[in-house]
This record gives C-alpha cells, sequence and structure tokens, in this order.
C-alpha cells in the first residue's frame, strides 16, 4: 500500500507547498489517530517511510526510545512530521514492526526549468506555473477545513494523482534553453581502472527531459529500496509524499511479485 501524504510539518522542500495548521493541538491528534486505526486494519507487516537510509540508525533509537515509553513523539525534534504521527503510531500499535527509511535524494532541476522557461516565456509553462499555485491556494483552505482522513483520501484518488503528475508529463518535459542562456552542454571520456567512464553535465539545452528523467530516476531508487526491503508474505505500508505515486504505483503494479492495494480501500471504510 502506498500512501500518499502531504508533510505535515510544513517543510517547504517542493516547488509547491502544502500548508497547514497545527497537527499539534488535540483536534489534529484525534483525527491522526484516526488515520492510523484505519491504516492498522490493513496488517502492515513493515512501515517504509520517506526518510533517507543514511538516518536509519537515528530512526531506530527514536523508535526504540518511543516503544519503551522513554518518549513521547512531542519530545522529538520535528516529531510532528508523518513518519512520526503515523509511521511510529502504528508501529508501536502493531507490536513495534519495523519502520523502513527507503527514501533517495535526487537531484532536483525545477529551479533551472522556472528560470528558463521564465526567462524564454514559454507560456504554457508559465500558465501552468500560474494555474498550479491559485489550486495550490484552493487546496490549502481545503485541507485546512477538512480532516486529515478527508484529506488523503483526496491525495489518493486517481484525478489528483493524475493531476500531480501532469507537471512531469506535459509541462516540465517541454522545457528548453533554445537562447543558449545557462550553461553549454559538456562531456568527457576517462578512464577509470582500466573501464572508459563518460562524465558529463546535465544538458540544459533540454532541461525538461533531464528534469523528468532525474525525478523518475529517484524514484527509482525509491522503488529498488522498496524491493531490498521486502520479503515473501510481507504487508508493506510506504508513507511518502503524494508526488511520487504515480511512477511507484507505475513500477509495482508491473511487478508480477506484488499487488498493490489501494489506501481509499481502508481510508474510506466506515465504522
Amino acid at each position: 500500500m502506498l500512501l500518499g501524504v502531504y508533510h505535515f510539518n510544513n517543510p517547504g522542500k517542493d516547488s509547491y507547498n502544502t500548508e497547514v495548521d497545527d497537527y499539534g493541538t488535540t483536534k489534529r491528534q484525534k483525527e491522526i489517530k484516526e488515520v492510523v486505526h484505519l491504516l492498522e486494519e490493513f496488517k502492515p507487516t513493515k512501515i517504509l517511510v520517506e526518510l533517507s537510509p543514511t538516518e536509519q540508525s537515528k530512526i531506530d533509537s527514536l523508535y526504540n526510545l518511543y516503544l519503551t515509553n522513554q518518549i513521547t513523539l512531542e519530545d522529538i525534534q520535528g516529531g510532528i512530521n508523518e513518519v512520526y504521527q503515523i509511521g511510529f503510531r502504528l508501529g508501536k500499535q502493531l507490536n513495534g514492526i519495523d519502520v523502513i527509511a527507503v527514501d533517495y535524494h535526487g537531484n532536483w532541476l525545477a529551479p533551472y526549468a522556472d528560470f528558463i522557461a521564465d526567462t524564454l516565456v514559454f507560456e504554457d509553462y508559465l500558465n501552468h506555473s500560474s494555474t498550479y499555485a491559485q489550486s495550490m491556494k484552493e487546496k490549502n483552505d481545503l485541507f485546512l477545513k477538512n480532516s486529515i482522513r478527508e484529506n488523503l483520501i483526496y491525495l489518493n484518488e486517481q484525478e489528483q494523482i493524475l493531476d500531480n503528475h501532469n507537471y512531469y508529463n506535459n509541462i516540465a518535459i517541454k522545457v528548453k534553453d533554445t537562447a543558449n542562456i545557462m550553461f553549454t552542454y559538456q562531456e568527457s571520456e576517462q578512464e577509470i581502472n582500466g573501464l572508459h567512464y563518460q562524465m558529463r553535465s546535465f544538458d540544459f539545452d533540454n532541461i525538461g527531459v533531464e528534469l523528468v528523467a532525474e525525478w523518475y530516476k529517484r524514484n527509482l531508487f525509491i522503488y529498488r529500496n522498496i524491493l531490498e526491503n521486502s520479503e515473501e508474505n510481507d504487508r508493506i505500508l510506504l508513507i511518502i509524499g503524494s508526488g511520487h505515486v504515480f511512477y511507484l504505483n507505475q513500477l509495482l503494479e508491473n511487478n508480477s511479485k506484488c499487488k498493490l492495494i489501494r489506501p481509499n480501500e481502508f481510508m474510506s471504510r466506515q465504522d
């Protein structure tokens, strides 16, 4: 199960960020517990989260302290993040199942595409940016009004998954530096231990393709990390930013050893 989420702690690391209220309030904490209760019905055997594997020892230490009631989520710096609020809570309710980091930090090239599109006045790109900024404002208003459960159901609807993917599939990929305003593409051949090795810069003439390729590459690494942390008969819950869901769904659906469970099958259930 891939649960596409927005970030509960407003980290501001995406091109367009969902702004949320204080999820430490009594009201929001009750809503988080409702979501965790619904996800518990999936009976996951492992929980995978959007943190780098280099942070696994830190996660293990905090998780063990949390499981043994030596700390609360409020004691964790950044503990309002969904990794802790959903991942740690659910893991504890399921008798301490593993919480595993599977993210990969790739190259994010959108600022270059933004600059080129703005400088060369690519109308499709600029119109999309304006339209999307307005839709994000409306989404923020909606998320402030609705419950966390309602917000997650909304994000995991196929229409929203496709809308998120539209930026990569129809907008960003078209951006080219037709006026050579950025760096010149360069290649060089080197030899490492007797093997030829090609080094290259990003091709800013085709920055849109490079951007989409790097985003797809990041998701390929995440997919590989999912597989490396999966065993036969596992029931995996992956908690990850909703922008990743389209590609990861595609990769998992094409793997005959995986059965993909849609989160809204559980999130929409009525007690």
